[in-house]
């Protein structure tokens, strides 16, 4: 047996005893000792943690030392961060004596693997053995050392402010190694910014040249969140005025950053330089015209203000071109820049020129509808329409008070066509069990296996050997996709041997089901179940259930048709498909379309008289007590429906104010442990807590399609939760799309859903739900005074941002002249007296767009309750002139429906006796 240095070194580890180990051999026995050493490290690695502290400590000296040894011996072509991460700094006393011949660039290679090895690559470079690094990662490697409870690194090695202190203002950095990052959480006296101001006053570090590098390190652009720390960095520097006029060009082009703060910080300045002295007009204006076009409206209003400055002390040509570059400022998305500039036009020019009129008249179409009529008067055109804006015809749509009546359901256009072969079930269900994103192709691969499981052509095994494999490696994925993964089942199924289908199913092994996925995944695999147990008795009947529309709905004529080709002598179909199929039902369109159902002569089974019965057709229901009689009863109209109401509670944590939502439901909903699996009506109301993707919530949505109201209760309080989009939940937005169907009435939970929906922060969610409010008012499935009112009862709550609220409202107002009408009921509705006797933060955002749609529509108030509340508001005089009168005000309800309550009616006088 043979023994190794490395076993006495590794008994009693250390940087000295590794360090005597190394100097005793050649250059050769040390390349030779690489291998070994790799060996070393890996199992080391793979060894496993003992909780003793007295193990832990060893094998941590263990890593040190096999790194320093790996560090001598391996080639730096293999050096790796995992190899090398317990690098000790007495690699580098030990490097100046050895001296290899690649150690000139040992720094360098170190610090490209990671910013952790500042320290060794710090010391080879101080023993003169390596080159100073070029690399970012030395740089940002300072910053790895946590100052809070270590010394800053300028104070342990003050030779760091001769280069590197200055390298930090040059290079951006990431994630955790940034300037901004590392002083975000530490106290005041332990940041960076401290520490470089201390060793200014100190005259360790030139106060001009820090003052020159910060600039620097603004007109780079670095990210948002980094270029932060150096423009608060300039403010504690605190520049004079003489050296702010020493800067003044670099100020003018920072102007142009694309960082907000940046360019705030850059208007200050500029803004200061003035007042003390006159700026040139030929360096200044070019700057500040992109300023006018600022995100952030107060920005572009200051620049707007110092524009203004400036053409008011020039004449001529100069004064031209100013009032030339305000008009750009038309353009911006704020209201209140676009009156600014306006102003600053009409005290510049009484009379606008030919050259200005162009320029006006070249962005009057994106200038807001309430300051369009003002530009007109002021160009001189108040009796004419402008050249860009379309003549306004008189029959001009309104709101319509009559809803128009959504689609039907089984329209021909949403008809939803079985798998016809072979080659197409192997196709469908080759890319369901990749992606099950569309339920519809889910349940037609259901079907299709159903209806031509049996096919067995003679080069079946060679087509389908590929979805085998496939299959075969997604069912062992538990944490898959949770449908793709069980129809990676039931692809296994159908291609196993005749007779074996079922036994195969049970052999995969069942995927661990998430909260969000225990209602009603247990119903798919019993589906798939029953699926399995007819491909092994030979029968092809298809499925009851399979939708014929797009959403879940199943044509009544077509269950009908389905259960009368159903040989006399086959089985009852399994209960799982049978509930499904009652709760797809659509409402029955064309009563002769159920005459052979009534016609039928033949023996009927227990199926076809449910069905019957559920359709209206039967006397009485069947004897049988089943959850199938339940879904049906609930179909003929038997069962009352279920009313959710919400409330919003308001819980401190903190210094935070989180705002919760409550779904209550009447009649009490049965405990889901009481359910059964087919109850579909029963399983909907259960509250779903999310997880797991998009393809699961799309079908559940499809299981129940004349409930969906039961499907946005469940999904409401997870929604209301994310509305701040507090994380990733990349699942919501199916909620959302619901709202889409061409044939749904919203109802109070659907319009819940949607007016949160237009307050999310995620764009996607948000953005989904603009389509289906533009979608839903110009059907007539939602009415203006219907979103206004949930608008009403949510504005006071604080669960909606009305910020947001506001900017998706306006997209909706931009489809069409009538959406803008729409949307502009719904804020009047929206903007009735609450309970609350506080005004809810940013409503004036709403206030500021129901005034543009008016100016657009060219309407007026005509909600007297929205005029009592704003009349109690600052914005009382801007709506004066549009106060409702007689003939605008909505009319008031008829007298049936109002009612007196009992103690009102005790109070009122009884009529005198005649």
């Amino acid at each position: 047996m043979t023994t190794s240095p490395l076993d006495a070194l590794l008994a009693a580890p250390s940087p000295a005893a590794c360090a005597t180990l190394l100097e005793g051999l050649t250059p050769a026995q040390r390349r030779q000792l690489g291998p070994e050493a790799l060996k070393r490290d890996k199992a080391l690695r793979d060894e496993h943690w003992s909780d003793s502290r007295e193990e832990q400590a060893l094998r941590r000296e263990r890593s040190r030392v096999l790194a320093m040894l790996c560090f001598f011996t391996v080639p730096p072509s293999d050096w790796t961060p995992r190899l090398l991460g317990a690098l000790p700094e007495e690699a580098a006393d030990l490097a100046a004596k050895l001296r290899p011949d690649w150690l000139e660039d040992a720094a360098e290679r170190l610090v490209a693997l990671a910013p952790s090895y500042f320290w060794v690559a710090r010391m080879l470079m101080r023993k003169g053995v390596s080159r100073r690094p070029t690399h970012d990662n030395y740089t940002t490697g300072m910053l790895f050392l946590d100052t809070r409870f270590h010394p800053n690194p300028f104070d342990t090695d003050p030779r760091l402010l001769e280069h590197e202190a200055w390298r930090l203002f040059e290079v951006e950095g990431s994630g955790e190694l940034s300037l901004a990052a590392k002083d975000k959480y530490t106290f005041e006296d332990k940041t960076w910014a401290s520490v470089f101001l201390r060793h200014m006053r100190q005259g360790t570090l030139e106060r001009g040249r820090l003052l020159d590098a910060t600039l620097g390190a603004l007109e780079r652009d670095f990210a948002a969140f980094r270029a932060g720390w150096f423009s608060r960095f300039h403010e504690a520097l605190e520049p004079t005025p003489e050296e702010l006029a020493r800067h003044r060009d670099r100020y003018l082009r920072l102007l142009g950053s694309s960082i907000p703060a940046t360019v705030s910080l850059a208007l200050d300045v500029v803004t200061a330089l003035e007042a003390r002295e006159p700026l040139p007009v030929d360096s200044a204006l070019p700057a500040l015209e992109p300023v006018l076009l600022a995100r952030h409206k107060g920005t572009a209003q200051q620049a707007v203000k110092l524009l203004k400055a400036l053409g008011e002390r020039e004449s001529g040509a100069s004064r031209e071109r100013i009032t030339g570059a305000l008009a750009s400022g038309l353009a911006h998305e704020a209201v209140d820049v676009q009156k600014a500039v306006l102003k600053a036009l009409e005290s510049l020019a009484k009379t606008p020129d030919a050259a200005l009129r162009t320029a006006v008249e070249e962005r009057v179409d994106g200038v807001a509808a309430s300051l369009k009529k003002h530009v007109q008067a002021w160009l001189g055109e108040s009796t004419r329409p402008m050249a860009s804006e379309p003549p306004r015809t008189a029959d001009k749509k309104k709101p319509s008070g009559e809803p128009r009546a959504p689609a039907s359901p089984t329209d021909a256009r949403f008809a939803v066509t079985p798998i016809a072969s072979l080659d197409e079930l192997l196709s469908a269900l080759s890319t369901c069990i990749e992606d099950a994103g569309n339920p519809m192709e889910v349940e037609r691969v259901l079907d299709g296996v159903a209806r031509l499981g049996r096919q067995r052509p003679d080069d079946f095994a060679r087509r389908t050997s590929a979805l085998a494999k496939r299959a075969r490696k997604l069912s062992a994925k538990t944490y898959g996709e949770s449908l793709a993964v069980r129809l990676a089942g039931l692809a296994l199924a159908w291609l196993a041997s005749p007779g074996e289908a079922h036994s195969t199913l049970r052999e995969v092994p069942e995927p661990a089901l998430t909260p969000g996925h225990e209602v009603f995944l247990p119903l798919l695999s019993e589906r798939i179940s029953d699926l399995a147990r007819a491909l092994d008795a030979g029968r092809e009947e298809g499925l009851l259930s399979m939708p014929t529309h797009e959403g879940g709905w199943l044509a009544p004529e077509t269950l009908v048709a389905r259960l009368l080709a159903r040989a006399p002598e086959a089985e009852e179909p399994p209960l799982s498909d049978l509930c499904l199929a009652l709760c797809r039902l659509a409402p029955v369109r064309d009563s002769k379309a159920l005459e052979s159902l009534k016609q039928s002569s033949r023996s009927r089974s227990d199926a076809f008289k449910l069905v019957a019965w559920a359709l209206g057709l039967g006397k009485s229901a069947p004897d049988t007590v089943d959850v199938s009689v339940s879904v049906a009863r609930r179909h003929r109209g038997e069962t009352p429906e279920s009313e959710h109401t919400f409330t919003i509670k308001a819980r401190r944590s903190g210094k935070f104010t989180f705002h919760d939502l409550f779904i209550s439901t009447s009649p009490k909903p049965i405990a889901p442990g009481k359910l059964k699996r087919q109850d579909i009506p029963g399983l909907m109301l259960i509250k779903e807590n999310g997880g797991g993707g998009k393809p699961y919530p799309r079908w559940a949505a499809t299981l129940w399609p004349s409930g969906l109201e039961a499907f946005f209760a469940s999904h409401a309080e997870e929604l209301a939760m994310n509305i701040d989009w507090s994380e990733a939940n990349w699942s919501n937005v199916v909620a959302y799309e619901q709202l889409l169907h061409p044939w749904l009435r919203l109802g109070s939970m659907a319009r819940l859903v949607l007016a949160m929906g237009l307050a999310t922060k995620e764009p996607g969610e948000h953005g989904v739900s603009v389509d289906a409010a533009i979608s839903a008012l110009a059907t007539g499935r939602l009415t203006a005074e219907e979103l206004g009112e949930m608008l009403r009862e949510l504005r006071p709550t604080g669960l909606i941002n009305l910020k947001r609220l506001s900017m998706t409202l306006a997209r909706v107002a931009s489809a069409s002249e009538e959406h803008a009408a729409q949307v502009a009921l719904a804020i009047q509705r929206a903007l009735r007296k609450t309970s609350e006797d506080t005004a809810p933060r940013d409503e004036g955002t709403l206030v500021k767009l129901l005034l543009e749609l008016l100016a657009q529509t060219e309407g007026r108030l005509t909600d007297a309750e929205a005029w009592d509340y704003l009349q109690g508001t600052s914005h009382r005089k801007t709506f004066e002139a549009l106060a409702p009168t007689a003939s605008s005000a909505a009319p008031p309800p008829p007298p049936a429906a109002r009612r007196t309550t009992p103690r009102r009616a005790s109070r009122r006088p009884r009529p005198a006796a005649r």
